[in-house]
């Protein structure tokens, strides 16, 4: 390789600025503040960064500062990852000095480079890159700090720029990070198209509206529409030009209380939208995220056509712990991971529990892992949200699944319902759910995310208790609370997570364990009597409280229960 006489002179002028500019710690750190305008390091990695920077090794750091060894090394880890984002480049322990100083020589010598040598290695890099687009971002959320998702990133701008896909459904759970993973490929991938505009349906605009919005945009403000929206005149500017379209909050046009992917009243076309920005040839890209998967994308998608869906999991345990060490959160790596699992790597998730940890219990993972509901009530709300949506079969899979705890097969799902439904009805089912990012499918069938599972438990206690005060029995007779064809480890578990619950809500309810006793005795001998003609599992649920409460049955008792129900 030869290099341009004006190319080995800018390199000799850097090398000889190096030389008489010999770099300290704290001309170091104001590097970094420039860098990481957003995140600025917290007291434990400036520390970190100090005496590494003195030539300390991680054991010898951790001696003079009284943390763990392990620790020390996970903070200086997470801040070699932190800077190697910032610059673009990996840095490590053993090279932060010279990239560091090699940076400072860069921006001394930016005047040297200028826009021309700018846009040329854009150029070099984007050889198909559009000189300038037209961008409407103000409805973009800021992702100036962005966490992981290198891999999902990749195969985005594969499918975006390789493929030319013209429709990609980011979906997943509220807070996973659809709308900052859109927010970054949309930023990436910019410079290849010629109009950017992103669009929230937060608040569920009629499509003659959105399509308004679009096509001035496109057309510069100079096409004067019809009152209503057309979709072919879009689609002929998204052939004319390279445009690269974002709907965030997708879902918010999808109806609740019936399965997925069926529109509110009004919004059908939007559907009929997705299919021809999917169906019909044109050189744009749609991308959208959506708590649930339109069945438009669902009829469409296949890794040979350019219509795509990416399923937005949680974050891994690197980026996790990244997010924990941000938000100021000390503590051994061990612990770190078991909190990460507990949350599936939820971005958002992770960011609450971080700050319960440090506002209630000092720092100590410990102690919200023995807790997990106090987090858990904390994102209520976005699986409160999702839930409202759902059908009332759907409502009833989700029970079946969460008192399961662990995964089911549609037949046995079947098997379990109380109401008498086909198998088609049930894989319906199972596949909206799926849909909706609630559920996921596993080689042994279907099961919840944990937390899903945690807050449909929680809300399923609440009523049971209900149901227990006031004596009206609906819950508690339609689900079992505990299985004894079930697993071992399972039965515990749903007697740790459903009758302690249970019994606990019912002791701040009722004065005494007499009294509850005597409430659940009340409506056993009601069930009893009203069996034949109200089966379910309301009986052996009460006889199961009732253990749990220490009570003592006759053998006459047990015989008049119907346990051909075989539970």
């Amino acid at each position: 390789m030869h290099l341009s006489v004006g190319r080995r002179g800018e390199l000799q002028f850097k090398k000889k600025l190096r030389e008489r500019s010999p770099m300290d710690a704290e001309e170091a750190l104001r590097l970094i503040d420039k860098l990481l305008p957003q995140q600025r390091l917290v007291d434990v990695q400036e520390l970190v960064f100090r005496l590494t920077w003195q030539g300390l090794t991680y054991t010898e750091i951790a001696e003079q500062t009284n943390y763990e060894a392990d620790y020390i090394k996970f903070v200086g880890f997470q801040l070699w990852q932190m800077l190697s984002k910032a610059l673009g480049e990996k840095v490590s322990k053993s090279n932060f000095k010279s990239v560091l100083r090699r940076k400072v020589a860069e921006f001394k010598t930016s005047d040297l480079i200028g826009e021309q040598a700018k846009l040329a290695t854009r150029t070099i890099n984007h050889p198909q890159a559009i000189a300038s687009s037209h961008c409407d971002w103000k409805e973009v959320i800021d992702v100036s700090v962005f966490y992981g998702r290198a891999l999902e990133l990749a195969k985005l701008q594969q499918w975006v720029t390789k493929d030319y896909c013209r429709l990609i459904a980011f979906v997943g759970v509220g807070g996973i990070g659809k709308t900052a993973l859109a927010v970054k490929l949309a930023q990436r991938v910019q410079s290849q198209f010629e109009f950017v505009i992103w669009c929230s349906l937060r608040d569920a605009p009629p499509l003659s509206e959105l399509l308004t919005t679009l096509i001035k945009f496109t057309s510069q403000q100079h096409e004067i529409l019809p009152a209503v929206g057309n979709i072919p005149e879009l689609i002929e500017y998204l052939q004319a030009f390279r445009c690269l379209l974002i709907l965030d909050n997708f879902e918010a046009i999808l109806s609740s209380n019936q399965c997925t992917s069926r529109y509110r009243p009004g919004y059908e076309e939007y559907g009929e939208l997705l299919l021809q920005v999917g169906k019909v040839p044109h050189q744009s890209c749609l991308l959208l995220t959506s708590r649930e998967k339109p069945i438009e994308i669902a009829a469409l998608e296949d890794k040979c056509l350019p219509v795509r869906t990416l399923q937005v999991s949680g974050v891994r345990i690197g980026t996790g712990q990244e997010i924990l060490v941000t938000k100021g959160l000390p503590s051994s790596v061990d612990e770190t991971e078991q909190l990460i699992e507990c949350y599936q790597g939820n971005p958002l998730a992770l960011k609450i529990a971080a700050t319960l940890i440090l506002d209630l219990f000092d720092g100590k993972i410990a102690d919200l892992l023995q807790q997990r509901t106090i987090a858990l009530n904390s994102i209520c709300n976005l699986l409160a949200h999702q839930i409202q949506r759902l059908s009332p079969l759907e409502e009833q899979v989700m029970y079946w699944l969460a008192l399961n705890r662990e995964p089911v097969l549609a037949a046995h799902l079947q098997a379990d319902g109380v109401l008498a439904i086909s198998r088609s009805h049930v894989i319906d089912t199972l596949e909206s759910l799926s849909w909706r990012s609630l559920i996921e499918k596993s080689p042994a069938g279907f099961i919840q995310h944990s937390i899903v599972m945690e807050f449909t438990i929680e809300q399923f206690i609440k009523q049971v208790c209900v149901e227990i005060a006031t004596g009206k029995i609906y819950l508690l007779n339609r689900y079992p609370l505990l299985k004894a064809t079930a697993q071992d480890y399972v039965k515990k578990s749903q007697v740790r997570m459903i009758l302690e619950p249970i019994l606990s809500h019912l002791h701040s309810h009722f004065q005494s364990p007499a009294e509850i006793e005597q409430q659940l005795q009340e409506i056993l001998t009601t069930l009893q009597t009203h069996c034949a003609e109200s089966p379910g599992y309301g009986s052996v649920n009460i006889m199961n409280l009732l253990r749990q409460l220490q009570v003592a049955f006759s053998g006459d008792c047990v015989a008049t229960l119907d346990l051909t129900l075989n539970l």
